[in-house]
């Protein structure tokens, strides 16, 4: 029979474990900086390992707060084989200093069951499901879709609330009320300051909300009750400084400093793929990368781009 998660709500560290029978589960919280991992690759595709142990230990150095592989990290382009060597390797360099979320969403619910499994055998310690597929399904068909995988593995789900793949604010104060695995969710269906006031006033105390959306909203998140931030890790280390600001109290400080990289953060949300260029050349400028190639499709930009996103790394002292 599958087994439903122990209570969670109220856990600690992620070393803390609840017994259920003779199972183990871990009790894990994510909040804070939760950088998404951009994957290098080589002009031909190949992951380039080192460069995401560069990434890795970058991450870290900034201080953030947990590792996260998701539809940034272009997991949907991996063959099976390739998904299960990226987060052994991911699962491997980090080796317990953070917990890692992996994303594991699937057009159906028994492939969602199958990658979320697999990702939990392999060491991570949540999965992120977004309901892909599921637009305009009725509500409790995307309900019973996220209580099956919950049923069905033992390891915490962060609910990805995202547009194109959206969950309504009651659903997810449903779900966390249904069933104890829900207990996080990534909220960036834009707009997403609106989103957070309403998912968190009906969910209270019992969803931690993260926010996306490569920190578009960051701030206006944050004076509504967000707990985290899942972006892009290309200034990762900026966003960790402007989190610890506005945590110490200097909120309009850290609003101020954030504002000074918005437009850098627009340049690499481009659509048809160029936002993929645009973040790995920004890792690949700050020595972080020694490739910054995307896995095709991905429209390349043109070269005024490229030297924009350069003059303005260089404006703001980043290289």
């Amino acid at each position: 029979m599958p087994l439903s998660i122990a209570r969670l709500k109220g856990y600690g560290s992620q070393s803390d474990l609840i017994r259920q029978g003779d199972i183990q589960l871990p009790k894990v919280r994510v909040s804070g900086i939760v950088p998404i991992l951009q994957l290098p690759f080589d002009e031909f595709g190949g992951v380039l390992y080192e460069d995401l142990e560069s990434e890795i230990d970058f991450a870290i150095k900034s201080g953030v707060h947990g590792i996260a592989l998701g539809v940034a990290s272009e997991l949907n382009k991996l063959t099976d084989v390739e998904r299960d060597q990226v987060i052994s390797a991911v699962v491997r360099h980090v080796d317990g200093r953070k917990p890692i979320v992996i994303g594991t969403s699937g057009q159906s619910t028994s492939v969602t069951i199958s990658r979320s499994r697999r990702a939990m055998e392999l060491g991570a310690n949540m999965a992120m499901i977004s309901p892909d597929g599921f637009g305009g399904f009725p509500v409790e068909d995307v309900r019973r879709h996220y209580l099956s995988v919950a049923d069905s593995v033992d390891i915490p789900i962060m609910l990805q609330d995202r547009t194109g793949a959206s969950i309504t604010p009651a659903l997810m104060a449903q779900l966390a009320d249904d069933h104890e695995a829900f207990g996080h969710a990534k909220v960036e269906t834009l707009p997403t300051p609106p989103r957070f006031a309403d998912t968190k006033r009906l969910a209270g105390d019992s969803l931690v909300l993260l926010g996306g959306v490569n920190g578009a909203f960051l701030i206006e998140e944050m004076n509504r009750g967000s707990e985290g931030a899942m972006a892009s890790i290309a200034i990762v280390d900026v966003l960790c400084e402007v989190w610890e600001q506005y945590g110490s109290g200097d909120t309009s400080g850290a609003a101020e400093r954030w504002e000074r990289y918005t437009h850098l953060v627009e340049m690499y949300r481009y659509g048809q793929g160029m936002n993929y260029w645009m973040a790995k050349e920004i890792l690949r400028l700050r020595g972080v990368f020694t490739s910054a190639y995307p896995r095709l499709p991905a429209r390349k930009p043109d070269e005024t781009a490229f030297r924009e996103v350069r003059e303005m790394c260089e404006r703001l002292e980043l290289i």
